[in-house]
């Protein structure tokens, strides 16, 4: 491991020169930490041991007698100890695509980057990233990688005699890319010991195929699929009713509590009293910093709280909503404005909100709204001055109440939201507006995999959020499962691979009561909601402009491991992959109900143009054992509670689990030579391929939706 030593008496900052500590930290030569200041400070560095790395910050002291705002301050400055031929994971900040990039040009990072060169790797990471926007850059010069990483304090005044700390940042070399993602994830968690939701999400919202504002009336479509989601996904976790601009009056942001009547003719009151009868929690879209110009009398009430940029006021350009204002996230009347807000929509028993275009109060994190100032003075713009937002939304929301941030800062939100989109809308349909407005003349956009509420977006946000998944926050990967008719049968088995794969939490945007019952079967597949995230094995192999393809599932369970594995292929063409395991493995394909028999080291994919290939991987044996299940993406993991050989016996035993109504078909694999001793009731075929049995056998969940099968085999040596 290489590492270097900071040169005493190397960094200047305002004109003077400070000498500095002996500073060791890997993979990293040469690097002059520097100051931006406009008046002089006095700083020096702090390093020490972590697992697997070093830390380092800086601490700075404003020596004069006038305030002095600083600017970047740069932690690292030097040259990166390893090969020029690398890529690097460019975390966006935001719902940006965060994508792995060539290091051909400059590639910068929020908060972490990932450089990867063939066997070698380095995190360079904050741990710490609440307070300061922190960023990274990685470039080729002179025949080596020039890397930074900094702390930009947005001109904030750092008043005389005071002192402040930079951000923390880990440096730290990694065997593999993916390794180094998980461990920086694993330290921030230990660092910050963020809030995180542990109960699975998932509801309904609809509008992939159903026009709540001009079809039909909002309230009867919300009831409907309210009672068809009991009547046909009965049993299931499904737990929220998330209803999106339908609620507000005129469908202005602002206001929240003038409740559409004609929309909802039922006060939201007795709206929450009947869903919560049906075991349904209300959810509603609220973009709780923006305000609608045309509220004139909103507007005057809260002027005083509106952002602004060189005396203008800010403002954005939407194209459904209209022209809408800012509010200052810091702002007392911000805060009595959200209280009031959120305290009401706690008062009818809310209880889960997406808050909508935070990156219009997120300053420097997205760049897009940067106001020349704040009424917090003593914050520092950036994720100081936005937490201070949300912060009073979460409080005022209360502890019980799921916060999805959406259209905004990502990493910046945790400790504070539940959920973060990590993508952009996936699986969505839009209402008919009209021309210019939406997807019109359609609902939904289909056959375009990389449009942006399609599949590719969804695999992107996946990829490059797994490892923060339920340690720093819960990562809304998928958003929308949308699989009715005319999405394509391939289409529909993408999206239900993509939510039964990346543990997200779920949206429905189908008309469940209306839905065909051939989908109904393939939105059954998701259901339960749970377990880990499958790994997107290529991240490092295949950098934009392309994609990652291939994840990978590891399941334990007391009876058995397995892995499943998914291969995407967005393209025109035959996508060909080579799926490489340890020993020989027995191999089903799920989508297509196909066992491909027993291989050893690896296994060839063909995955068609538009279309998935999912294959259970699981250790070959010697004796009859469960090769996969048609009810569950994960096949075994959620819908086997036990499996069981008795040797002596010559019994395979095994137990499912379902709701109560439902009906699965279990897939057993004998190895040539074994035969059912019983057949009566299975399904059975010999595999001309090497003689061994594929075998059905049916099952039917009655009440206790548990249900054992016992099936004896006898030897023979007919082969």
């Amino acid at each position: 491991m290489s590492v270097f030593k900071l040169a005493a008496a190397a960094a200047v900052t305002a004109g003077c020169v400070f000498a500095q500590t002996a500073a060791p930290l890997p993979l990293i030569r040469d690097s002059k930490p520097r100051v931006e200041a406009s008046a002089p400070v006095d700083w020096r560095i702090v390093t020490r041991p972590t697992t697997g790395g070093a830390l380092i910050s800086l601490k700075l002291r404003n020596r004069g007698a006038a305030p002095s705002r600083l600017g970047k301050v740069y932690l690292v400055d030097g040259w990166l100890d390893l090969p020029t031929q690398a890529v690097a994971l460019s975390m966006s900040g935001w719902q940006i695509p965060s994508l792995v990039k060539p290091v051909k040009e400059r590639v910068t990072s929020q908060v972490m980057m990932e450089v990867v060169a063939g066997s070698r790797a380095a995190n360079l990471g904050f741990v710490t990233f609440d307070r300061i926007y922190t960023e990274h850059a990685v470039w080729p010069e002179a025949g080596r990688l020039r890397v930074q990483s900094w702390c930009d304090f947005r001109q904030w005044a750092l008043p005389p005699g005071q002192e402040v700390t930079t951000e923390e940042l880990r440096v730290a070399p990694t065997g593999d890319g993916l390794r180094g993602l998980e461990e920086w994830a694993n330290a921030v968690a230990s660092q910050n010991h963020p809030r995180i939701w542990r109960e699975p999400v998932a509801g309904w919202v609809g509008w992939s195929w159903v026009d709540p504002f001009h079809s039909e009336r909002y309230e009867d479509v919300v009831r409907r699929n309210a009672q068809a989601i009991r009547e046909r996904l009965s049993g299931f976790p499904i737990h929220y009713i998330w209803v999106s601009l339908g609620n507000l009056e005129g469908r202005q942001a602002g206001n929240w509590l003038a409740w559409n009547r004609q929309a909802f003719p039922t006060p939201p009151e007795k709206l929450v009293q009947d869903l919560n009868a049906a075991g349904f929690k209300l959810g509603l879209w609220a973009g709780a910093f923006w305000l609608s110009a045309q509220l004139e009398d909103k507007v005057a009430r809260l002027n005083d709280a509106l952002l602004r940029k060189d005396g203008q006021l800010l403002f954005v350009p939407h194209r459904e909503i209209g022209k809408v204002y800012i509010l200052d996230p810091t702002h007392p009347k911000t805060h009595e404005w959200l209280r009031e807000t959120f305290s009401t929509y706690r008062r009818w028993g809310v209880r889960y909100f997406m808050i909508d275009f935070l990156d219009s109060i997120s300053d420097v994190i997205t760049g897009r709204y940067m106001p020349t100032q704040y009424a917090g003075s003593s914050l520092i713009p950036g994720p100081q001055t936005f937490r201070r937002g949300i912060e009073v939304v979460r409080k005022a929301a209360g502890p019980d109440t799921y916060l999805l941030a959406s259209t905004g800062p990502t990493l910046h939100s945790m400790g504070i939201m539940d959920g973060v989109r990590a993508g952009s809308d996936y699986g969505e349909g839009r209402v008919l507006d009209g021309p210019g407005k939406g997807f019109y003349p359609g609902t939904f956009v289909i056959n375009k995999a990389d449009y942006w509420t399609s599949h590719r977006r969804a695999t992107e946000a996946w990829a490059s959020h797994y490892f923060m998944n339920g340690k720093l926050f819960v990562a809304d990967t998928g958003n929308v499962l949308s699989v009715d008719q005319p999405i394509a049968v391939s289409g529909a088995q993408i999206s239900a691979t993509i939510f039964g794969l990346n543990a997200s939490p779920l949206m429905l945007g189908d008309d469940i009561a209306r839905i065909a019952p051939s989908r109904l079967e393939i939105l059954r597949k998701v259901f339960p909601r749970g377990g880990n995230s499958a790994v997107p094995v290529d991240l490092f192999e295949s950098p934009s402009p392309d994609y990652p393809k291939v994840f990978r599932l590891d399941v334990a369970k007391s009876w058995d491991n397995w892995q499943v594995a998914a291969v995407f292929n967005f393209g025109r063409e035959v996508l060909k992959r080579r799926l490489s395991f340890t020993g020989k493995q027995a191999v089903w394909d799920f989508w297509n109900e196909r066992s491909l028999g027993v291989h050893d080291g690896g296994i060839d994919i063909d995955v068609l143009p538009e279309s998935v290939r999912v294959v259970r991987l699981s250790r070959e044996r010697d004796h009859p054992w469960l090769q996969s299940t048609d009810m569950h993406v994960r096949q075994g993991e959620m819908e086997i509670e036990e499996v069981a050989w008795d040797a002596g016996a010559s019994t395979l035993r095994f137990t499912a689990v379902r709701p109560s109504g439902y009906k699965g078909a279990v897939f057993l694999r004998a190895p040539a030579g074994w035969a059912a001793a019983e057949p009566a009731g299975l399904w059975i075929a010999r595999d001309g391929s090497d003689n061994s049995l594929t075998i059905r056998v049916n099952i039917e969940f009655g009440p206790t939706g548990r249900v054992t099968k016992s099936i004896r085999f006898q030897r023979f040596h007919q082969y």
